[in-house]
C-alpha cells in the first residue's frame, strides 16, 4: 500500500471514529470474538466482506466513501484496532437471553429502534438495548411486538393452534412439546444439558413437520430445517430454537451426530475462520427433529425424548392455522410474558418426579413453565401435576416398552436359532454376546411364522429397525472394538448381547 493510500486510510477512519462518537455509538465484542459497532440502534458488523452492505452505508454516511477501495479497506483495519481497544465486554445474544441467578429475562423487540423488553417477576418494561451491558437481537430481525394486556385470549389462541393441533399419539404429550419448543427456547441458557426432542412417526401421515413448524412460525424463525449442510446449520448460530426436518438413520453422518451432541451437551465448539482465527461458540439453540425411524446411535437416543405421531381421524387444514399463527405471534408471545413473569417467581418450588436424570434439569423447567402456564390461565394446579405425572408415565414407558419383535427373537436365540456359542461377556459385564446378521436373523423369524406386519420385508429394513429400538431382554451391539463384529466385506455382523440379571 502506498504512502498516499495509508494517508488516505488514516483520515477514512479517522472520520469514521468520529462519526460513531457524535452519533454515540459503541463498538462490541461479541462472545465470538467478533467485532461490531452498535449505531443507531442497530449493529453492524465490523469485517473486510466486500458484501457487509451495512457497513458500507456506515462508511459512505460517515467518510463519503463505500469499501471496495484500498484506502477504504486499510481504513477497515484501522477500525478494527480502534474497536478493539475501545471494545465494551458487552455480552451479545441472539433470540433472547436470561442472566445466571434466574432474575431478569431479556426479549429483543419489534419496531423500536435498539430497545429490549426486561422481563422480572414483579414487572416488564422496554429499555434500550445494551442498558445493563448486553445486547440481544431476533436472528431474523423479527422481534416481539409487546402490547401488554389481559394475556386470557392469547393464552386460548396458543393452546387451540399450537397445542391442540400436535398429532401426538398421547395428549399429555402435546404440553411436553409446547412447553419445549414454544416456551423453553427463552430460558435455554439455564440448562447447559438438553435433551433433543424426537418427533417420530410413519410417513405423510404423522403430522411431525407441520407440528414442530408451528413453533418456528410462533418465534418468527420461518420454516424447518430440511436440506441444510452441518457447516450451514454451524453458521445459523444460536436462533433460538433448531427444527431438523426428516432425519432418518441415513442422513447421520459422524459430523451431523457431532454436531447434535454439541447441542445436546453444550460443550466448547470451536471453528477457524478464514483469516485463521479461531471462534468459539458456547450458545446454542434448542433442537428437535422430524423422523420415520428415529436415530440410530446410541449416544443419540440416550439424549432424546421421543414423541410418537400419528394423524387419526381427519386431517387439520394446514394453511388457515398456519395463517392464524403468523397473525397472531405478536399476541400469543406477549401472553407468555406474565407466564415468564410467573416462572420467575416461583422457579423450583414444587417438587418435580425424577424421569430424565441425566437432562432433570431441563425437565424441571418445562414442568415449572407448565405450572406457572397453568396458573396465568386460570387453570387447577391439579391440571399441571397430572399432566406432568403423565410426560413421566410416557417417557419412562417408552424405555421399556417391549418392541414387537423382542418375544420372537429372544425364543429364537432359546431354540439356537442363532447358534450356541455366545461370547459370554461384552464391556466388561458378565452375559452372552450373540453375533448374526440382520439376513440370518430375517430368517431365523420367518421360520418361526412372526406374523408379517411386524417383519420388515429386506435385511437392510431390520438392521435399521433394531439399532432404532430398544429392547428390554438385550441390547443390540455395533462396536468394531469386537473383533467379531467387525465387518467384512458385504458381511456386516450385528450383536445381541443379553447381560445376566
Amino acid at each position: 500500500m502506498s504512502r498516499e493510500t495509508e494517508t488516505n486510510a488514516a483520515n477514512l477512519a479517522l472520520l469514521f471514529d468520529k462519526y460513531i462518537g457524535k452519533h454515540r455509538g459503541r463498538y462490541l465484542r461479541g462472545e465470538d470474538g467478533n467485532l461490531s459497532i452498535v449505531v443507531g440502534g442497530r449493529r453492524i458488523l465490523l469485517n473486510f466482506d466486500r458484501e457487509n452492505t451495512p457497513l458500507a452505508e456506515l462508511m459512505i454516511a460517515a467518510c463519503k466513501s463505500g469499501t471496495l477501495s484500498q484506502a477504504a479497506q486499510g481504513a477497515i483495519q484501522r477500525i478494527r484496532v480502534v474497536a478493539s481497544q475501545k471494545a465494551a465486554r458487552m455480552k451479545s445474544r441472539s433470540f433472547s437471553f436470561i442472566d445466571g441467578d434466574c432474575q431478569r429475562l431479556y426479549i429483543p423487540l419489534a419496531d423500536q429502534a435498539g430497545k429490549v423488553l426486561r422481563i422480572a417477576g414483579d414487572r416488564a418494561e422496554a429499555l434500550g438495548n445494551g442498558t445493563d451491558e448486553l445486547w440481544v437481537e431476533h436472528p431474523l430481525g423479527d422481534g416481539l411486538n409487546y402490547k401488554h394486556s389481559d394475556p386470557s385470549e392469547g393464552l386460548e389462541a396458543f393452546e387451540r393452534l399450537l397445542v391442540n393441533t400436535q398429532a401426538s399419539i398421547r395428549p399429555e404429550m402435546r404440553w411436553l412439546v409446547a412447553m419445549q419448543l414454544g416456551l423453553f427456547p427463552y430460558l435455554r441458557d439455564l440448562c447447559s444439558s438438553r435433551f433433543l426432542l424426537q418427533l417420530q412417526g410413519p410417513s405423510q401421515t404423522g403430522g411431525k413437520t407441520t407440528g414442530a413448524q408451528r413453533f418456528t412460525l410462533l418465534h418468527g424463525l420461518g420454516s424447518v430445517k430440511g436440506d441444510f449442510s452441518v457447516a450451514a446449520l454451524q453458521n445459523e448460530g444460536d436462533i433460538g430454537l433448531l427444527v431438523l426436518d426428516n432425519k432418518e438413520q441415513a442422513n447421520f453422518t459422524q459430523p451431523l451426530t457431532d454436531f447434535c451432541l454439541f447441542l445436546a451437551t453444550g460443550a466448547e465448539h470451536g471453528r477457524s475462520s478464514k483469516d485463521g482465527v479461531v471462534r468459539v461458540r458456547r450458545s446454542r439453540p434448542v433442537c428437535a427433529l422430524t423422523t420415520i425411524e428415529g436415530v440410530a446411535k446410541q449416544e443419540l437416543q440416550n439424549r432424546a425424548v421421543t414423541v410418537d405421531y400419528r394423524i387419526c381421524g381427519q386431517a387439520i387444514g394446514r394453511t388457515d392455522i398456519e395463517r392464524e399463527i403468523k397473525h397472531r405471534r405478536h399476541e400469543m408471545l406477549s401472553a407468555l410474558v406474565p407466564v415468564f413473569q410467573c416462572f420467575l417467581k416461583t422457579r423450583g418450588g414444587r417438587s418435580t418426579p425424577l424421569a430424565l436424570p441425566n437432562f432433570q434439569e431441563n425437565f424441571e423447567c418445562i414442568a415449572d413453565l407448565l405450572r406457572s402456564f397453568a396458573a396465568v390461565a386460570g387453570k387447577q394446579p391439579a391440571w399441571a401435576e397430572e399432566i406432568i405425572a403423565g410426560w413421566e408415565v410416557s417417557i419412562k414407558g417408552r424405555e421399556i416398552e417391549e418392541s414387537e419383535l423382542e418375544h420372537p427373537i429372544c425364543r429364537a436365540v432359546e431354540e439356537g436359532m442363532l447358534g450356541d456359542s455366545p461370547i459370554e461377556s461384552y464391556d466388561g459385564r458378565p452375559g452372552e454376546l450373540y453375533v448374526t446378521s440382520s439376513g440370518a436373523l430375517l430368517t431365523a423369524l420367518q421360520k418361526l411364522s412372526v406374523r408379517e406386519r411386524s417383519l420388515p420385508t429386506s435385511p437392510e429394513g431390520l438392521g435399521r429397525r433394531l439399532r432404532s429400538q430398544r429392547f428390554g431382554a438385550f441390547e443390540v451391539v455395533d462396536d468394531p472394538s469386537v473383533p467379531a463384529l467387525r465387518r467384512k466385506g458385504r458381511f456386516r455382523p450385528i450383536g445381541l448381547f443379553f447381560p445376566e440379571e
